[in-house]
């Protein structure tokens, strides 16, 4: 797709008694004549406060904080009828320009998404994915499974099915190049997750540890259609202090829109994505930690001239090849252009013409390339990749019934992971995956490991690594006429070379904690994490990632949040309101383990 295709797409209710109206502008008014005094006031004290500690940094630093906080508290949104008049005289997304386009996208995917939904009907004869495939030394062995006959054999897709696929995603895809975005619909840089029942309790945490570590940018929590009510105490009293606000989808997108389709878990993600006001996001699970600073992320490269990263998995792809054919994507099964996630080393290093049969489907010119995607964060500029962004809308909204077998297989991470590279790919839009492998935290078990968390790297670190091995590559290579075929090559000779150089990887960025997750209920009903009677630490390599305590800080707020304060989270009161007895003994599972952890942090924490 051509820059002037790009830019194409950048370029482009029942109103209220005019007694409500005069009433809401007098509101506004004195509202702002309010506000504007208690600031000169501020001001003024702070003046004040400003010369009596003149020889301390500490005073000006405080009172610019303070004020800094007094403004975005007074900003928040809120689901008050006033809040509601606010937003709609302030709020771009309330530009009638705006609510159509997205009207018109979701008009365009009820229209052409395909009907019914997949069989899941597998070829167990002929299929060999018994199981996911690694692409470490000891899954080279599986890897003819991944070639495209192979591939082909699992899933099976009918003719009508076929029809039916091809022609809805070819309509789909011709009414979205008609469409032309609203100017500046999208500006500035932030943090998107998705909250809601016990992810809004998670989503604390993490906004917590954004901001423990630095994080300036601004974080947006998005809350789901039918949860508005419910996380409302959340929204308007909990992110405050951490610069953070909620936004409603329901405010956003259009309701007759909503109203038709029936969004879970996943693709939540997805609708996050497009209603953010951010241009750069950075997408997170409301289970995934950042480990280091993010200020200056989207300003680094391969970030600046992709504007999309990736993370990830542990597994090889296994997408069925009748995608391609039902998106129309040329996928040229004569040229192989790398093995597995090397891409850098001649064809001819590694491969010989009388292995074509079994060569990884995904290997070949065209195909998303492997590894398959961890989507728990990814970056996006919404401006550059909006056809990516809108395309992978449309492989979410029908992901369960279609696309997500289709991209996985039924094989482990079924879900939103490869609906994003397959948007970027289908438009040849250019982004970068992380090459460092996931790491893994965890402890042992008598009955073997348990991993608790993925370790996403650091994309910088991992890219300048990826650019220095192409230099080294191409001075080994380039000068001979003749490149032979090496029998020791092999992929982990590749990435131990250049990215795991001496055992040392880049640095973690990202603790996906999902294994179990934060999530004080579960852990407390499952009486998880403690062994004969006594409680253990589930991260044991702290040294990872800059010997941060995770744990310890996690169950230090949910002590202090859920045991000790006033505060209420609707899922916390869900779970106790049948049995408020129990919550004493919730409280004690809690405060137990934050003491073990807090008598063992030192310990963990001394380098």
């Amino acid at each position: 797709m051509s820059a002037k295709d790009n830019r194409h797409l950048r370029g482009a209710g029942n109103k209220s008694s005019t007694n409500t109206h005069t009433m809401a502008v007098l509101r506004r008014r004195f509202s702002k004549v309010f506000k504007l005094t208690l600031l000169f006031c501020l001001i003024a004290v702070g003046l004040i406060f400003f010369h009596l500690g003149q020889y301390s940094d500490a005073v000006p630093t405080q009172y610019k904080d303070y004020l800094k906080s007094y403004i975005t508290s007074n900003s928040t949104s809120s689901v008050s009828a006033e809040h509601d008049i606010e937003q709609e005289n302030s709020s771009s997304y309330n530009d009638n320009n705006i609510k159509s386009f997205f009207d018109t996208v979701f008009q365009h995917i009820l229209d052409y998404s395909p009907t019914g939904k997949s069989e899941r009907i597998y070829n167990k004869e002929k299929c060999l994915l018994n199981s996911v495939v690694g692409y470490s030394p000891d899954n080279y062995k599986d890897w003819y499974k991944l070639s495209y006959e192979n591939l082909g054999n699992c899933l099976e897709i009918s003719d009508d099915e076929y029809t039916n696929l091809q022609s809805n995603h070819a309509s789909f895809i011709e009414e979205m190049d008609k469409l032309t975005l609203p100017n500046d619909i999208y500006q500035g840089d932030g943090i998107v997750l998705v909250a809601g029942g016990k992810f809004s309790l998670l989503s604390y945490l993490v906004v917590k540890t954004i901001r423990k570590f630095g994080t300036t940018l601004p974080v947006e929590v998005f809350i789901p259609p039918d949860e508005v009510e419910e996380e409302a105490e959340f929204c308007k009293t909990m992110l405050n202090e951490f610069d953070a606000k909620c936004v409603y989808i329901s405010d956003i997108l259009p309701e007759s829109m909503i109203s038709h389709f029936d969004f879970k878990g996943y693709q939540f993600k997805s609708l996050a994505i497009i209603a953010s006001s951010f241009e750069n996001l950075l997408l997170l699970d409301a289970d995934n930690f950042p480990v280091k600073n993010l200020d200056n992320i989207f300003q680094q490269e391969p970030y600046t001239t992709t504007g999309l990263i990736l993370w990830p998995d542990f597994w090889r792809r296994t997408t069925q090849p009748m995608f391609y054919e039902i998106a129309g994507i040329s996928v040229n099964l004569q040229k192989r252009v790398r093995n597995a996630i090397d891409n850098l080393t001649p064809v001819q290093v590694y491969d010989k013409s009388d292995q074509e049969m079994d060569v990884p489907y995904h290997d070949f010119e065209g195909a998303m390339p492997d590894v398959s995607t961890e989507s728990g964060e990814l970056m996006v500029n919404k401006v550059e990749h909006l056809k990516t962004v809108l395309l992978a809308l449309y492989y979410n909204v029908n992901g369960p019934n279609w696309y997500y077998p289709i991209f996985s297989q039924g094989l482990a991470g079924e879900g939103d992971k490869e609906t994003f590279i397959a948007g970027a790919t289908f438009y040849n839009l250019p982004f970068y995956q992380v090459k460092t492998k996931v790491g893994v935290d965890g402890y042992h078990k008598e009955d073997g490991f348990r991993g608790v968390a993925m370790l996403q790297h650091d994309f910088v670190q991992d890219y300048d690594r990826y650019k220095l091995a192409q230099l080294k590559i191409d001075k080994k290579y380039l000068p001979s006429n003749e490149v032979l075929y090496d029998k020791d090559y092999t992929v982990q000779k590749f990435y131990d070379e250049y990215f795991n150089i001496e055992g040392n990887e880049t640095d973690v960025l990202f603790v996906h904690s999902h294994l179990p997750k934060f999530d004080p209920v579960s852990l407390w009903k499952d009486n998880d994490l403690i062994k004969d009677g006594k409680h253990l630490r589930s991260y044991t390599n702290l040294n990872k990632f800059g010997y941060y305590d995770i744990e310890y800080e996690n169950f230090k707020t949910m002590k202090e949040l859920l045991c000790e304060s006033d505060t209420h989270f609707y899922y916390i009161d869900e779970a106790f309101k049948d049995k408020p007895e129990e919550k004493a003994d919730f409280c004690k599972y809690i405060v137990d383990r934050y003491e073990f952890l807090n008598e063992t942090h030192d310990a963990v924490t001394s380098v």
